[in-house]
């Protein structure tokens, strides 16, 4: 077992990664301080070293450019000091992302391979104390996030809506967001009745520290707020940790996800499913066709239709998404009605939840957000099932 060094810039951005191999590592590889080639291989989560050189260099990225596999000619570089301190080897970034190394968990396991004279390099996986449960079968929640590229579609209407329906049902529910504005306070219009409650610590806090502001907004739901829209590669690297950690505590994440942002994609990674928001109308219809190209349909849980208006050309583009629907195993509910009545209850900064109004209006959006709901719980309990097999060996 031995433990990464990793280097930053004076942003913050992970700069660089080192790797102390001791002398019998050396010895496999049979290298000197003049003959210090080796071919770098990268494949399936592990890292190959073998003396030489390769007669080429390859890297091979998935379509979301994360990589998947590399050959690379690279050198182990001797300390100039002296013999007795440890040889280095510098790991490529793209590999360091891959294999989840950060500043919390940077043990690796290295294996001394005489027979075959190379040595290879994997992450050890740790399982902290608390992370299982009496019966070892870990708890994971559902992270979702709400996207469409555009704004103004009712993105935080929609996470609000079924964050609180969620609550209602007993799940324990975190909202997230990647809007510094955090309108996500005034859809709930918070417990203080305050729009804009006072914060120093939300989403950057918690993945520095591990620890920062988180806001009840109602029963079984809480809301960790965002300081600001600007973020280092260090907090997007280990941002995705920290999701992971949330898992353990929530049911549910949902993300209120903001367009053209590098979080955002951040965040798509990071969600087992993707809910898409839209009006209709042909710039918002174009939208969610290249959300279901960028994310992958299978990513997307479904399509919700926004502030929908018995007209023509809304439901010329209705029948369009239908098309898009039609076939693929996406939910589509019946569309939210434009209302006075939603309109108002979002202004007084309460959810469809808390009202008792029998209108047809209400009750379509409380159907639509039923729907959506009911395939979350459905997915977190086909997850729980299959993590309970996986503890068996057949």
């Amino acid at each position: 077992m031995a433990k990464v060094s990793l280097s930053y810039r004076k942003d913050g951005r992970l700069n660089g990664c080192t790797l102390n191999l001791k002398k019998e590592f050396i010895t496999t590889l049979d290298l000197n301080e003049k003959d210090r080639d080796i071919i770098f291989k990268y494949i399936n989560k592990e890292i190959s070293l073998e003396k030489g050189r390769s007669d080429f260099e390859e890297e091979i990225k998935n379509t979301k450019g994360e990589i998947v596999s590399l050959v690379k000619n690279h050198f182990i570089k001797f300390d100039k000091a002296g013999k007795s301190k440890p040889t280095k080897l510098s790991i490529p970034l793209p590999v360091v992302f891959d294999m989840g190394i950060n500043e919390n968990d940077k043990e690796v396991e290295i294996e001394n391979d005489l027979e075959n004279r190379n040595v290879k390099i994997r992450k050890i996986i740790i399982e902290h104390e608390g992370d299982i449960m009496e019966n070892n079968i870990t708890e994971r929640g559902i992270v979702a996030t709400i996207k469409v590229n555009k704004g103004g579609i009712g993105k935080t209407f929609i996470t609000t809506q079924l964050g609180h329906g969620l609550a209602l049902k007993g799940y324990k529910v975190l909202l997230l967001t990647s809007d510094s504005q955090n309108n996500i306070f005034h859809y709930t219009a918070f417990k203080t009745k305050k729009r804009n409650p006072l914060f120093s610590e939300g989403l950057k806090a918690w993945v520095k520290n591990g620890t920062g502001d988180l806001f009840e907004l109602r029963e079984n739901l809480e809301f960790i707020p965002l300081e600001n829209n600007t973020f280092s590669s260090q907090f997007l690297m280990k941002l995705p940790e920290v999701i992971e950690k949330f898992r353990e505590k929530y049911d549910f994440i949902l993300i209120d996800s903001i367009p053209t942002m590098k979080i955002d994609t951040v965040f798509v990674k990071s969600s087992d499913k993707v809910i898409i928001p839209c009006f209709a109308d042909r710039v918002t219809v174009d939208g969610v066709i290249n959300v279901l190209k960028e994310t992958g349909v299978e990513k997307v849980l479904g399509i919700v239709l926004n502030r929908y208006e018995n007209k023509r050309i809304q439901n010329m583009l209705l029948k369009e998404l239908k098309k898009v629907v039609e076939g693929r195993e996406l939910i589509f509910p019946e569309p939210i009605k434009n209302s006075s009545e939603i309109e108002n209850l979002l202004y007084l900064g309460k959810t469809i939840w808390e009202s008792n109004s029998s209108s047809e209006a209400l009750k379509t959006a409380k159907n639509s957000m039923e729907e959506i709901m009911e395939s979350l719980i459905k997915l977190k309990n086909r997850e729980e099932i299959e993590e309970e097999f996986d503890e068996f060996d057949f």
